[in-house]
């Protein structure tokens, strides 16, 4: 395998055969033939409509693929909503002017829609024998990486959606420079790249699209849910696993694990016990990247034969006006982290968000502390604070992961419980950051990357209790 980093550009059109192979599903093939020609096709239908921004709501990394690319050369500007829920379509919502899915079903939309499945019903996957050995009839016009945009939304502590924006060219450098990240498996044949995430955020799409796409490896288009699907599917092949702590904490050890040659895991910290567990089971320590959307992947590590983080090339940090900021190449300016660090030498560990503050009647309030304090409560495995709208007022209100013996006596339990609660928090806080409202649940809303889903956890405020 080629060291080489393609543009997207050189990656669809220039230097690679249309016979070459792009993806697979089960025994689907998809080449870059058939590639050239889905996103044609697609390109070609966007451009003749009136829509400025197409959120793009599609799990299968090759159709996601292809909406991408088909976004860039047809110059629409693609959106990535994260965690996709149905009143983003709605109208007055203003992200984007219409949604490209691969769901047959899409509900409460509002905004028109188009299936990327209808492409592959019109222009099934070619059988390879029937590639040509040079496609003339697919050709675009090159995209300009400098200019052409991705717009990310990410829901950050309050549920707000938050704009950020790369373009073409950010990603590309992206990729560039996690080469060396991926050098253990250069030299490893027929290596198919699976994974667990969605492909609608900046970890889904680095890893699960753009990595194995720019430099030239197969990926297996399905969105793997469960220990068995991942098992099955890939016991007879060499797999990259592109995962998250969510996926591999529940991973049934009891199974054979298929040949793994490499796993990366991001989004939310990944314990030492639950990556030792992975480690005994696949022979493989889990590669965890530490970064985010607005800051892009600032360092990694091999865990658990490694506990601090080594920043990728050319990453530092450095405190300014007791703040610490971030400087890196694949950022336009510095960025201040919301973490706490401690440094060893030129590595260093994450020790923890800094704290949540919000303001509640002109006080800061620490949602944080709020927090720590709850989860001191043996019937408490997790909880979360948040700003809620009462009437003209901001009020706390706290989302509480209940143990068995408490969620299964809620009923009985319950006003004991909270009154308990405020009287352990008066010691702690002011009274207006007292919570006004709670919810229990038996477990705690996370999408697949293994982060709260805060809106769903704002949408329980809006239930009567």
């Amino acid at each position: 395998m080629s060291t080489k980093t393609f543009t997207i550009h050189e990656a669809l059109y220039s230097n690679r055969s249309p016979k070459t192979l792009i993806a697979v599903n089960g025994d689907t093939q998809y080449h870059l033939y058939d590639l050239q020609l889905h996103v044609k096709s697609l390109a070609v239908y966007m451009q003749v409509t009136k829509y400025k921004s197409f959120a793009i709501c599609v799990e299968d990394t090759y159709l996601f693929l292809m909406g991408l690319l088909a976004c860039f050369y047809a110059h629409k500007t693609p959106v990535l909503v994260g965690q996709y829920r149905s009143d983003l379509g709605k109208r007055d919502h203003g992200l984007f002017d219409a949604i490209l899915t691969d769901s047959d079903e899409l509900k409460g939309c509002e905004l028109p829609s188009f299936n990327v499945k209808e492409i592959l019903n019109a222009c099934p996957p070619r059988p390879l024998n029937e590639i040509p050995e040079v496609n003339k009839d697919a050709t675009l016009t090159p995209v300009l990486s400098e200019t052409t945009k991705v717009v990310f939304y990410t829901s950050g502590s309050t549920g707000k959606a938050k704009r950020i924006e790369k373009t073409v060219l950010n990603l590309e450098k992206d990729i560039r420079h996690l080469a060396n990240l991926t050098s253990s498996i250069e030299n490893i044949e027929n290596v198919v790249f699976t994974a667990t995430v969605a492909p609608y955020h900046l970890y889904g799409i680095t890893f699960r699209v753009f990595l194995p796409f720019l430099r030239g490896y197969v990926f297996d288009t399905r969105l793997i849910r469960y220990s068995e699907e991942l098992c099955e599917n890939f016991k007879d092949k060499n797999s990259v696993l592109i995962s998250s702590p969510a996926f591999l904490g529940h991973i049934d050890t009891n199974l054979k694990s298929p040949k793994i040659f490499f796993t990366l895991s991001a989004g939310s910290p990944l314990s030492k016990e639950v990556a030792q567990k992975y480690y005994n089971w696949s022979n493989c320590a889990v590669t965890e990247i530490y970064g985010s959307t607005e800051t892009s992947f600032m360092a990694h590590r091999a865990n658990p034969l490694e506990e601090l983080f080594t920043p990728f090339d050319e990453v530092f940090f450095k405190e300014m006006s007791s703040s610490l900021y971030v400087f890196s190449p694949l950022i336009d300016k510095k960025h201040k982290l919301d973490d706490k660090i401690e440094f060893v030498g030129d590595k260093f560990k994450v020790l923890g968000r800094e704290d949540r503050v919000v303001k509640i009647a002109d006080n800061r309030v620490s949602l944080t502390l709020i927090e720590k304090v709850i989860k001191e409560n043996d019937l408490v495995s997790d909880c979360m604070a948040l700003p809620i709208e009462m009437g003209t007022r901001t009020v706390v209100g706290v989302v509480i992961e209940a143990k068995k013996d408490l969620y299964d006596n809620l009923q009985s339990m319950r006003h004991d419980f909270v009154k308990e609660l405020k009287l352990k928090l008066k010691d702690h806080v002011i009274a207006v950051a007292i919570p006004r409202k709670f919810r229990f649940v038996e477990k705690m809303p996370v999408n697949s990357m293994g982060k709260k889903l805060v809106g769903t956890l704002k949408e329980l405020f809006n239930q009567k209790g």
